[in-house]
């Protein structure tokens, strides 16, 4: 049981004063005895492994670890998981909500803060985790129920808490997982289908529907409910990522092209998104997709050089000498001393026959390191 007078409390926010300001509407409110402050979610997490709160609340964005990657952690965690945790956030629309829903946030409050707002919150939430209801009580259940590897008895738990409030998505959803860990991929799919029509924000019902159909081969139905999803949150797009990369596995490269786009298209970095999908498409021999995103890159990051060496790696894949020798020229006007470009290029000039060319190269890399014996073997080919 929670005592609210004397419960100890973490605030975390990466602005000092918000911290400030929370900690003081508490002491008006009388919420709370001791209280421990973190700057971003992976310093809370620290400090809740060394010591747990009776309760958590957080700011939603922050650097280093957001609040919803904080959430998880929690949620994961056999010993944390049941903590009330009360997320902060400066805005409200459909992706809050669904991503509230997904982390298992037991409320979310709006900025500004004021203290009869913060204070109503806190009083139901912690009410809620003293007493929880019939849904809660039977959903914990089968949790443990699941972790024993009692899965039958897990869905009796369920069952009972799809009768307590039939008119709540996560019965059927957990049903569905259920079902689906037991093999049953058409009880699995029923549930999963149900959860979807009662609730359209629940993001989880819709990337497991887009699972199960992929381990189904179904790739279509897995594609549209993959995108559904992302659409919902775009939390989802590194799941995008990852089942992109499944079907560039699977063959279907150019479903995969598709799924990649749509989730550079709503990603928050889509630099940093790019140049990953980038790399795993020059490993996957999708040379041409793989160069048209470092060429964005290059042209939107001064100072990524770098990518045109493998831009110009991709184009000698594909036996390009043209746009290969293109690039490694303009990469060694970057990189002036760089005898591995040097000879990279030498190589190219003397399977085009461009022989002066080569020897200018070779005569570069000699003498900047007189003692290269790649260098002056090939410099005896080429005489």
């Amino acid at each position: 049981m929670i005592d609210i007078k004397n419960m100890s409390v973490l605030i975390v926010d990466d602005m000092e004063n918000m911290c400030k300001s929370i900690r003081g509407m508490m002491k008006v409110l009388e919420y709370g005895k001791k209280f421990r402050f973190a700057n971003n979610g992976k310093e809370a997490w620290n400090l809740l492994k060394k010591e747990p709160s009776d309760i958590a609340i957080t700011d939603w964005n922050m650097p280093v670890m957001t609040g919803v990657e904080l959430l998880e952690l929690i949620r994961e965690d056999r010993e944390l998981r049941d903590m009330p945790v009360v997320m902060v956030t400066a805005e409200a629309n459909r992706e809050i909500v669904a991503e509230a829903a997904e982390a298992d946030i037991d409320f979310y409050i709006l900025k500004p803060l004021t203290v009869k707002t913060l204070g109503s919150r806190i009083a139901y939430m912690v009410e809620k985790a003293n007493n929880p209801s019939p849904v809660v009580r039977h959903l914990k259940q089968a949790l443990i129920k699941e972790e024993q590897g009692d899965i039958d008895g897990a869905i009796v738990e369920v069952l009972a808490a799809m009768d307590a409030d039939p008119d709540s998505s996560r019965p059927a959803r957990e049903l569905g997982y259920l079902y689906y860990k037991k093999g049953d991929f058409k009880k699995a799919e029923k549930y999963y289908i149900k959860a979807a029509h009662m609730n359209k924000l629940d993001v989880i019902a819709f990337h497991r529907l887009g699972e199960l159909y992929l381990e189904k081969n179904d790739i279509d139905n897995a594609i549209k409910f993959l995108e559904k999803a992302i659409s919902i949150s775009p939390r989802h797009v590194s799941r995008g990522v990852n089942f992109g990369k499944i079907l560039v596995q699977k063959g279907m490269k150019q479903k995969a092209v598709g799924i990649f786009k749509k989730a550079i298209s709503i990603s928050d970095d889509s630099i940093a998104l790019r140049e990953e999908i980038a790399d795993f498409c020059l490993e996957h021999e999708m040379f041409k997709f793989g160069v048209e995103l470092m060429t964005f890159i290059i042209e939107n990051v001064p100072g990524r050089h770098d990518l045109l060496l493998k831009i110009a790696s991709a184009y000698e894949k594909l036996n390009e000498n043209e746009k290969t020798i293109r690039y490694l020229i303009e990469a060694e006007s970057h990189m002036k001393d760089d005898v591995d470009i040097k000879i990279r290029l030498a190589r190219l000039y003397m399977s085009t026959q461009q022989t002066f060319r080569a020897d200018s190269k070779l005569r570069d890399v000699i003498a900047i390191d007189p003692g290269n014996e790649e260098a002056r073997q090939l410099f005896s080919k080429n005489l």
